[in-house]
């Protein structure tokens, strides 16, 4: 006998437990959550590492973010007097750097470039690794990544204000006074001397410290410039957990521009401009011809030309130059063989760049020139 067998039936899935459980067994775990939290070794905040090429893209965004926003300001004295807005220039762009501190570093919050790039300011002087949060007895999960600890202080970022926005400014105006007052020439006073050499002593020295501070910042990471090195000033992620998005169709296109434009210049000064422009003024004219086959366009092609030189022989007769077409022609001259009139500046500059060169009028390549003497 044969006995029919049949597939198991299914076994159901358990119910979920109730929307009590969860929170039942949560509050079960926060005591072994917590214990755990103590052994964990915080990593200290000082040993973060925060990419070099993040920080040096956020300052050039800045710059030119900065840059537009300063172009598309100036647009509005557009109608002013020209001398107006160079003279007060550095004051307008005092008024646009110290708007753009106002709402942004003295707020608390990044700059434009810096948040761009995920980066904000942390007052690395008063960072700790045992900062706890006030919600619960845990450490911080920003202390754990070690991009926590707090922003600058009131005295930082009226320190870096007054860096970043008017020593820049008061810089700028003195050097532009003493350069209008001519410090530097032999016949200023040996005050105004003094305050030259020690005004070129101090770009000096501030240029060494930037150079200094560079090669530092590629070793360690940390510090741009001399004013965030000063004031403790250090980037870091502003959050840890935000990936770095990067868009690089702007980066191929700029680099398929780039090259591009290598390219041609390298190949363009390879290339006879003159011979190709010679090849092309004698390959224009026949075109019509070629491209008619009957003999009535033919005959239409030479009527054609022959209004041409008529045309050329009424401005010659007129005085007028067949390569600038100015009239009366300014020092005349003659190309031979062909006897046709031009300006010498003009003939003397083609056949110097071109040894070549054929007459614009009939094609004739110009062997001379001859100055045309006019018979009273």
């Amino acid at each position: 006998m044969q006995h029919s067998t049949q597939p198991p039936l299914p076994s159901r899935p358990p119910p979920p437990p109730a929307a009590e459980a969860y929170q039942a067994e949560w509050l079960r775990t926060l005591p072994e959550l917590a214990s755990l939290s103590h052994r964990l070794p915080p990593k200290p905040l000082s040993n973060i590492s925060i990419m070099r090429s993040s920080q040096l893209d956020a300052a050039r965004l800045d710059e030119e973010l900065t840059s537009m926003l300063k172009e598309q300001f100036m647009k509005i004295f557009a109608l002013f007097q020209p001398g107006l807005i160079s003279r007060l220039q550095p004051e307008l762009t005092l008024a646009l750097d110290f708007l753009i501190f106002r709402l942004s570093v003295w707020t608390g919050q990044p700059l434009p470039g810096m948040a761009l790039m995920n980066l904000r300011f942390r007052n690395e002087r008063e960072s700790t690794s045992t900062t706890r949060s006030r919600n619960n007895n845990m450490i911080d999960s920003t202390l754990l990544s070690g991009v926590g600890g707090p922003g600058l202080s009131r005295r930082q970022r009226v320190l870096y204000g007054a860096g970043a926005v008017f020593v820049r400014y008061a810089w700028q105006r003195a050097s532009q006074a003493a350069a209008n007052a001519r410090f530097n020439t032999n016949n200023s006073s040996s005050t105004s001397v003094r305050v030259w050499e020690g005004m070129k002593a101090a770009e000096a020295g501030y240029r060494i410290a930037a150079l200094l501070n560079f090669f530092i910042f590629l070793k360690t990471g940390r510090y741009r410039t001399v004013l965030e090195r000063v004031l403790g000033a250090r980037l870091v992620y502003q959050r840890p957990s935000a990936p770095r998005a990067l868009s690089f169709e702007y980066l191929n296109r700029q680099l398929v521009w780039h090259e591009l434009s290598e390219l041609l210049l390298f190949v363009l000064p390879l290339v006879n401009v003159a011979a190709v422009k010679r090849a092309l003024r004698s390959f224009l004219p026949r075109l019509p011809i070629l491209m008619m086959s009957s003999t009535s366009s033919a005959y239409c092609s030479s009527d054609q030309q022959q209004q041409q030189r008529q045309q050329q022989q009424q401005q010659e007769q007129q005085g007028v130059c067949g390569i600038c077409g100015i009239t009366p022609i300014l020092c005349p001259y003659t190309a031979l063989p062909c006897n046709h009139k031009y300006c010498y500046f003009c003939l003397r500059s083609h056949t110097e760049a071109d040894p070549q060169y054929q007459c614009p009028i009939c094609l004739v390549r110009v062997e001379a020139m001859q100055q045309k003497i006019e018979r009273l």
